[in-house]
């Protein structure tokens, strides 16, 4: 018999600023590289997203219903620092989030604070190339500084930046930099190392009772074959993606390999006195973890590009522009052709938490789909059940088996933005009125894993049968 998770384990979702919030513009919010953003496909924006600003009790008691235990959102930059210059951060931005912040604790929630999800002030941007420049770390940490004195006591766990070490592969969205040389990537990546290490260091001088610690995108790379190109191929691409992130802001300073790596494209990025001792002196306290979906290695593999084509006018459109190639024929998939493999979340469990022995929190696991009412206003997503379902099993054998995972979130508590597909691609476990050309009604209806997921959370996990009524 599996061993139960702890009384302590945490259960919840997440959420992003930029993808979530909206109120553009409002209470002094500053432009942000989000609120310039618009899909490459020209149909979608960021401004209104979920409409959170003008719903967040509302959301906020749909999070208590679920019975969460952890909430994680992130914090918008320019609703503290409209243009990220400012002398003193904007009083009804801290505002906003005090009254996200004590909501949740009076619901008995307990917050989890992203300080960075892609939305650079787009002033900084266009100012010093956003963190290709060096004095975008020292206004980052005036702007965390303010959070971690605003917040001491309140918010219990902190994450710097999100996914930090997929800035290499989409800078642009992730950054605002569009043509960014391999040497500038590289050396805005360095910087983002010093901001990290500098957030870190001070959160722990402000308020030492908070939690913080590297968040990582960790993806699972898989050899098509046993061919040993393909086995080093796959394990090369993780250390690359992976393990250099995670070994710098976890054992304090860049590995050789990765240094290795540097040299041979010359890229070393430049360093200023001070810099290798700054990284070597963090401390994180613990992990946070995303996992989606796994990846498939061939060394001869021929990628097969994205389609540089007109605005998707169908959801069937859609699915054909992002589908991506390289499947793995041994698993299922979701229509977006995300691989459905819960194994690869006990494999990144287990070589996050043995290589680094720091606890972990995984903020984010689900699948999207598209979705539509039906004449009940109701979603029966069977499909996201049971995609969580055999998650939360895989990551229950990796607790059995050692790992330390602090708790659980799914992406995400409810339908918002998705990167790149918009409101097509829908992730939540609450379904919201809105649509692609229109704002709808903005409503909320609870699908059918949201009363799974609630007997989840009651069970501490136990519980994982799609038995019940809708």
């Amino acid at each position: 018999m599996m061993k139960k998770l702890p009384d302590t384990f945490l259960w919840g979702s997440s959420t992003n600023a930029q993808q979530f919030e909206g109120g553009y513009g409002l209470d002094g919010k500053g432009i942000s590289i989000s609120d310039t953003r618009v899909l490459k496909n020209g149909y979608s924006d960021f401004h209104i997203a979920s409409d959170h600003y003008h719903h967040m009790e509302e959301d906020l008691d749909l999070y208590q219903e679920m019975g969460f235990s952890i909430y994680r959102f992130s914090i918008a930059w320019t609703r503290i620092y409209p243009t990220g210059e400012e002398d003193a951060p904007n009083e009804k931005g801290l505002a906003f989030y005090d009254r996200m912040v004590d909501g949740l604790i009076k619901r008995g929630i307990t917050p989890v604070a992203m300080l960075y999800a892609y939305d650079l002030p787009q002033a900084l941007l266009d100012k010093y190339k956003g963190f290709l420049d060096r004095r975008v770390v020292d206004l980052y940490i005036r702007y965390v500084t303010a959070i971690f004195k605003h917040f001491k006591g309140r918010i219990k766990y902190y994450v710097p930046f999100n996914e930090p070490n997929l800035f290499h592969k989409d800078q642009e969205y992730i950054a605002g930099n569009k043509n960014l040389t391999d040497k500038e990537t590289w050396q805005a990546e360095h910087h983002l190392t010093l901001a990290y290490a500098r957030c870190v260091n001070a959160c722990h001088e402000i308020d030492p009772d908070a939690k913080i610690g590297p968040g990582c995108a960790c993806t699972i790379e898989y050899p098509a074959t046993c061919d040993p190109k393909d086995v080093i191929g796959a394990l090369k691409e993780m250390y690359m993606t992976n393990w250099a992130y995670l070994d710098t802001y976890c054992r304090g300073g860049y590995p050789r390999y990765f240094l290795n790596y540097l040299e041979s494209i010359d890229c070393m990025p430049r360093m200023e006195p001070g810099d290798e001792e700054l990284i070597a002196s963090v401390k994180p306290d613990m992990i946070s973890t995303t996992y989606y979906s796994i990846n498939v290695f061939s060394a001869s593999k021929i990628e097969r590009p994205l389609k540089e084509t007109p605005a998707p006018k169908t959801v069937q459109e859609a699915l054909v522009q992002y589908r991506p190639g390289n499947l793995n024929p041994y698993c299922n998939e979701t229509e977006w052709g995300w691989i459905i493999d819960p194994n690869g979340l006990y494999y990144q469990l287990m070589e996050v938490y043995h290589r680094y022995q720091l606890p972990i929190l995984i903020l984010e696991n689900g699948m999207g789909a598209t979705e539509q009412l039906d004449e009940n206003n109701k979603i029966y997503d069977d499909y996201r059940i049971d995609y969580l379902k055999r998650h939360i099993e895989v990551m229950k054998k990796a607790a059995a088996d050692g790992v330390n995972i602090i708790g659980y979130l799914t992406w995400s508590a409810m339908d918002l933005h998705s990167t790149r597909e918009g409101f097509v691609k829908r992730y939540g476990l609450v379904y919201v009125d809105r649509y692609e050309h229109t704002i709808g009604t903005m409503n909320r209806y609870k699908k059918k894993s949201f009363h799974w997921y609630k007997k989840v959370i009651a069970s501490n996990g136990e519980d994982l049968e799609n038995d019940i009524e809708y």
